[in-house]
């Protein structure tokens, strides 16, 4: 499992990167819930993070706009990102579906990779169905999935979808030949279903803070090197993730 590392500037990318992040994610957390950041940061990220450090783009939740979401995703190729996010807040199925279709032809030709993300609480936006995400990567081309959650409220990934649901998506998607990404307020607690999900990324942006404040505080160096370690540990088979299941995140 590689380690992703949300960051709002390239002050905040080079501590993760300091700390053993293997996905610096760029993102601007002041704008909606998952916003888009400027490309001048994007672009000052890139040149500055080693090239064998993937940096992701966030697009945050899509308008329902074919034409801007891929003139967007076409930005963030331009930009060199390794991939782009695209998720949506409110829309369905097939709207989301065009929009994914004509962002992945915008990239023809590119090396950036497009992840279709879903949100685990999006029935509380009005958003699309969690579990669709790998048929709707599937079926738009994408080149991978990142399930994550838009509540900031002290809930995480697991409050909305159980370890079993999960683990069902992560192996459809990863059969189809697609990465998969989970994330979502995830806190070192969660690692232990994390490995056993095995998903091939974990995103993180509050456990990787100072005081593990994802508004407040700021990346820390030391923060991502302890997540980082936590998963290593885990991997290795020096923390046996098996000894101690939580029922109540398991079977959901």
């Amino acid at each position: 499992m590689m380690l992703m590392v949300s960051t709002q500037d390239v002050e905040e990318a080079l501590e993760a990167v300091k700390g053993g992040a293997d996905i610096v994610d760029v993102k601007n957390l002041k704008e909606i819930l998952v916003g888009s950041n400027y490309p001048p940061v994007i672009k000052e990220v890139r040149e500055q993070v080693p090239k064998d450090i993937h940096v992701s783009v966030t697009l945050g939740v899509a308008p329902n706009q074919p034409g801007t979401v891929s003139l967007a995703v076409y930005g963030a190729a331009a930009l060199n990102a390794t991939s782009v996010k695209v998720g949506f807040l409110q829309s369905d199925y097939d709207t989301a579906l065009k929009i994914l279709k004509e962002c992945k032809s915008s990239l023809k030709g590119s090396a950036t990779k497009l992840i279709a993300a879903t949100f685990a609480d999006s029935h509380l936006y009005g958003g699309i169905d969690p579990t669709v995400i790998v048929r709707l990567s599937k079926e738009s081309g994408s080149d991978g999935i990142l399930i994550d959650t838009l509540t900031k409220d002290g809930r995480n990934l697991f409050d909305f979808l159980g370890e079993a649901k999960l683990r069902e998506l992560v192996e459809e998607a990863k059969e189809a030949g697609m990465s998969t990404a989970l994330s979502g307020a995830l806190k070192i607690k969660n690692l232990d279903a994390l490995t056993r999900i095995n998903p091939d990324i974990v995103g993180v942006r509050g456990a990787a803070c100072t005081n593990n404040d994802r508004e407040g505080g700021k990346v820390s160096g030391t923060a991502v090197a302890n997540l980082k370690n936590e998963i290593t540990m885990r991997l290795q088979g020096k923390i046996d993730v098996y000894s101690q299941k939580e029922n109540n995140v398991a079977e959901k």
